[in-house]
């Protein structure tokens, strides 16, 4: 292999691994910074009272921190549009 091929190869080995980088940089970055919700957000996003989403906390997505119960918004949209 001469050299003009070797650097050839070597761009676009570049080209491949940058773009599957930025792709895995972009999810992790949206996954750490997805918005958390307390129970009254969660209970509103739902469209439930709070006493509803307790009933059924077994059925939906969630957390607890601190023992107070967290949700991930776009898992409540998600679990809304099931």
């Amino acid at each position: 292999m001469t050299r003009s091929e070797a650097k050839m190869v070597a761009e676009e080995l570049y080209k491949l691994i940058h773009k599957d980088v930025k792709i895995i940089i972009s999810q992790t970055v949206k996954e750490e910074t997805e918005e958390w919700v307390g129970t009254k957000e969660a209970a509103k996003i739902l469209g439930w009272s709070v006493g509803t989403l307790h009933n059924r906390i077994n059925e939906v997505p969630h957390t607890k921190l601190n023992n107070r119960l967290r949700f991930k918004k776009s898992t409540l949209l998600q679990f809304l549009n099931r």
